[in-house]
């Protein structure tokens, strides 16, 4: 298995999050390119008349885990690095059914496909590709509003645009809020509670004795 190499433009967005190598997850692309240089091998289209508009990636291997983690025993900690995975345009809206001809044993009742970017943020950024995931329609309202509102927000202003058109990343790796959501961690008390307490999760443990 090919070792994913690492976007080096595109590592702020993770370490701001104070997340370690092996939790920097692709989720989005500027083009299929980008996916297939830095997420993994398209294997599969999916999108019918428009194919390259939807598209099955075999994830490249990614950093090894740390198993010191509290990450990793969470109950869908593989999701995160998921050996297959579907990524779709921005602009592509029959993202469900090409879902469902990836994933034809997975039942989607009850759950949403989310893009774990919100595409109004991929737009501002000039991301084309986002990865989906399904997640319960409790996180997804927990986090929807907050992410889009924040997100236009920040990135509409004159000042981050200009950050934006100068970056020279091709993808972006998940920050804490994100992973959260991928998790399909609800809200609970408050999105900010949740991530704050998200952050021991990827904190090792002190050592046994250690007064820290």
């Amino acid at each position: 298995m090919t070792v994913r190499p690492l976007d080096l433009h595109a590592l702020d967005v993770p370490q701001r999050s104070g997340l370690p190598p092996c939790l920097f997850v692709p989720i989005a692309a500027r083009d299929v390119g980008a996916i297939q240089t830095y997420v993994g091998r398209t294997i599969a289209l999916l999108a019918g008349r428009v194919p390259d508009r939807a598209v099955l990636v075999e994830a490249y291997e990614p950093e090894a885990a740390d198993p010191r983690l509290p990450i990793w025993a969470m109950p869908r900690a593989g999701v995160l690095h998921a050996r297959l995975q579907v990524w779709v345009d921005v602009d592509y809206h029959p993202y469900r059914r090409a879902y469902g001809r990836a994933f034809p044993e997975v039942v989607l009742k009850g759950l949403v496909l989310d893009h774990v970017l919100n595409r109004r943020v991929a737009r501002l950024k000039g991301f084309r590709y986002l990865r989906l995931v399904p997640i319960s329609n409790a996180t997804n309202a927990s986090h929807g509003g907050l992410s889009e509102g924040w997100g236009v927000e920040l990135n509409s202003s004159p000042p981050v645009r200009t950050i934006n058109a100068a970056s020279k990343a091709v993808v972006q790796y998940a920050d804490l809020a994100d992973i959260v959501k991928m998790l399909d961690m609800e809200g609970g008390g408050g999105l900010m509670d949740t991530v704050n307490d998200a952050q021991a999760w990827v904190v090792p443990p002190a050592p046994a004795g250690s007064t820290e």
